[in-house]
C-alpha cells in the first residue's frame, strides 16, 4: 500500500508515492487491517536476506496486546518515532532468514528475548574489518556467556561470518541505515538496535569489544535489578575520562571539557557509550532519537549539534536527573587477561582515571571485556589465550579493582569503600 514520504527522509532506490489525502483515506478504508503489517513501506537499502515480512514496524506496533508492561513501553516508545511518518522506514525490523530457527529457541511466544547482548553493525565489503570483529565479538559472548546476541544489520550486505548453525545463540536482524540527507552518525543506531530488538533487558555492545570473563552475565543481572519503573534510565559504564565543563581547572590528564548549547548540570561523570537498559528505558531512548532525527530540541537542548550517540546519551540523561551509572567494565585494548587479570597486577594509572569531583581515588573496575582492538589477530589472540586448558577449567581470579586492591566480589569492594559512586 501506497504511503506519503518525504523523499529527502528515505532511503537511496525507494520509490516514493504521493496520493490525494481522499484517496489514502478511501484505501485505508478499503484493506485488510492484516495488510498494514505485513507490507514494507520501502523496499531500498536492506539485505537481500532479510525476510518479505517485518517482525516489527509502526503499524504493527499499535496492535501488540496491551496488558504487558512490555510492550505498553514499546508502543510508546514507537509512539514518539512513528508521529513522523517519515520515520516509518526506519521502524521495520526483518528476520535474516537463516535464522528461523535460532529465532524461535531465543525469542519467547510473545516476540521478546529476556535476556540478550546486543550490537550494532554494517559491513562495508565482504571480508572487511568489520564483519570479522563483529564475528569475535559473538564468539566470545557464545564462549563466556549464557545469555543470547542479537546482530542488527543496518547495512545492505550480509554479514557472512555470523553463521546460524556456528552461532546457535546468536539471532541476525536487518533494518535501513538512515538516510545521507538526514546528516546523522551511523553510531545512532545503536538507539533503534535497542529498540527494534525487542530485548526485555540487554547491553549495547560495539563490534569492536569482545567478552573475556564468565562474570559478565552478572551485569545483565544487575540491570534488570537497578533500571525499573521508578528508575527507568539506561545505565552506561563511567568513562575513562571526566568531561564535566565544572572540573575544567582540575589539572587532570584524563580531562576534556564538553560543552554543547543549553547543555544540562551533569548529574555523575560522564559515560560510555555501552548502555543497558530494560523494556523500561525504551521511551526515554526514543524521545531523544526522535528529537535528533528530526533535528529539534528535546526539554530546551537542541540536539541538531550533538554529533554522536555517546555525546547525546550523556546530555539526555543529566537532562532528566538520571543519576545512577556502572562501575568501568571494560578497558582499552584486549591484554588485560595476561596483564592484570590472572597476574593479578593493577592497571595504570594509579589511582585509575580519578577525577576532583566523582571519584577522587580512582574509577573502580571489572576486568569483563576488551574494548576499541580493531586488528583481528589480536583479538584471536585473546581468545586463543583464555581458551587454554589451565585458564578454561579454572576458576576465574578476582575481577573488580579499585585503589590498587583485586576483590573476589563487587560487594567486597563496596565493604571496603562505601563511597563509590558507581555500581557493578
Amino acid at each position: 500500500f501506497f504511503t506519503q514520504v518525504r523523499l529527502s527522509h528515505v532511503p537511496p532506490m525507494a520509490v516514493t508515492y504521493v496520493l490525494p489525502m481522499a484517496l489514502r483515506i478511501a484505501l485505508l478504508c478499503l484493506a485488510p487491517a492484516s495488510a498494514f503489517n505485513l507490507v514494507r513501506k520501502e523496499r531500498g537499502s536492506l539485505c537481500s536476506f532479510a525476510e518479505e515480512q517485518p517482525l516489527l514496524s509502526c503499524a504493527k506496533a499499535t496492535t501488540l496486546p496491551g496488558e504487558h508492561a512490555q510492550n505498553i513501553q514499546l508502543q510508546q516508545a514507537f509512539k514518539n518515532l512513528c508521529q513522523d511518518p517519515t520515520n516509518e522506514p526506519y521502524m521495520e525490523v526483518f528476520l535474516d532468514k537463516r535464522f528461523k530457527d535460532n529465532y524461535a529457541k531465543i525469542y519467547k511466544s510473545d516476540g521478546w528475548a529476556d535476556y540478550a547482548w546486543v550490537n550494532y553493525v554494517a559491513v562495508k565489503k565482504k571480508g572487511g574489518v568489520y564483519g570479522g570483529l563483529t564475528e569475535r565479538l559473538v564468539d566470545s559472548l557464545q564462549r563466556f556467556s549464557k545469555h543470547p546476541s542479537v546482530v542488527v544489520n543496518f547495512g545492505v550486505l550480509e554479514p557472512d561470518e555470523l553463521d546460524p548453525m556456528k552461532f546457535p545463540n546468536l539471532v541476525l536482524l536487518h533494518a535501513r541505515d538512515f538516510s545521507p540527507d538526514l546528516h546523522i552518525s551511523f553510531n545512532f543506531n545503536k538507539f533503534r538496535a535497542v529498540l527494534l530488538s525487542r530485548v526485555k533487558v540487554g547491553a549495547s555492545l560495539d563490534s569492536d569489544m569482545v567478552l573475556l570473563n564468565r562474570q559478565a552475565d552478572q551485569l545483565l543481572l544487575r540491570t534488570a535489578e537497578e533500571i525499573n519503573e521508578k528508575y527507568p534510565f539506561p545505565m552506561m559504564p563511567t568513562h575513562f575520562l571526566d568531561r564535566d565543563p565544572r572540573d575544567d581547572k582540575g589539572g587532570k590528564g584524563n580531562y576534556l571539557k564538553y560543552e554543547c548549547q543549553n547543555c544540562p548540570v551533569p548529574t555523575m561523570r560522564w559515560g560510555q557509550a555501552q548502555p543497558t537498559w530494560t523494556f523500561w528505558s525504551l521511551p526515554f531512548l526514543s524521545r531523544w532519537l526522535s528529537a535528533k532525527m528530526g533535528g529539534k530540541e528535546e526539554q530546551g537542548v537542541p540536539t541538531k549539534n550533538i554529533g554522536e550517540d555517546e555525546d547525546l546519551l550523556n546530555v539526555a540523561l543529566w537532562k532528566e536527573g538520571a543519576t545512577k551509572e556502572w562501575c568501568a567494565f571494560q578497558t582499552g585494548g584486549v591484554q588485560f587477561p595476561w596483564e592484570n587479570l590472572y597476574a593479578q597486577h593493577p592497571p595504570g594509572p594509579t589511582p585509575w582515571y580519578d577525577d576532583v569531583r566523582y571519584y577522587p581515588t580512582g574509577v573502580p573496575v571489572a576486568f569483563l571485556f576488551g574494548h576499541a582492538e580493531k586488528d583481528v589477530k589480536r583479538v584471536d589472540e585473546a581468545l586463543n589465550w583464555m581458551a587454554k586448558p589451565e585458564r578454561a577449567n579454572a576458576k576465574t581470579p578476582k575481577s573488580y579493582f579499585h585503589n590498587s586492591t583485586f576483590f573476589g566480589t563487587f560487594e567486597e569492594l563496596k565493604k571496603a569503600y562505601p563511597d563509590v559512586r558507581c555500581t557493578l
